[in-house]
């Protein structure tokens, strides 16, 4: 059986930061959507304002989601976050199965294995 070490989680820190960040600024692009649109809505040239601030929110949503999906994952190199054409912002790579919270967690006694895509 070949056992290879585990790689201590601290050196994936600066990969893992990166993604904790863009995942944060799509959340949070997410977010500002509701009460930005209410501040529009209840101004007094509200057509415009709502148009303005929709048309800046898919802006916004558009590069978030970019830059979530072109994030690379520290340990294996693929993208974290899609695996195919799918964008799946789940916690863990989709390819190794790494977790965003690796580093802050320490090393884990088993890592669980990614999922091989089915064959056709």
């Amino acid at each position: 059986m070949d056992k290879t070490k585990p790689i201590n989680p601290i050196a994936y820190q600066p990969g893992l930061k990166k993604i904790r960040k863009r995942r944060w600024f799509l959340w949070a692009v997410i977010c500002a959507y509701l009460p930005a649109m209410m501040i529009a809505l209840d101004s007094p040239d509200y057509r415009n304002r709502a148009t303005v601030v929709f048309c800046v929110w898919i802006a916004l949503l558009i590069i978030a989601v970019v830059f979530a999906c072109i994030v690379r994952c520290p340990r294996c190199g693929e993208c974290f976050h899609t695996h195919g054409p799918t964008f799946l912002p789940l916690r863990r790579c989709l390819h190794c199965a790494l977790h965003i919270n690796a580093d802050k967690r320490g090393a884990e006694a088993i890592s669980p294995q990614a999922k091989p895509p089915k064959k056709k």
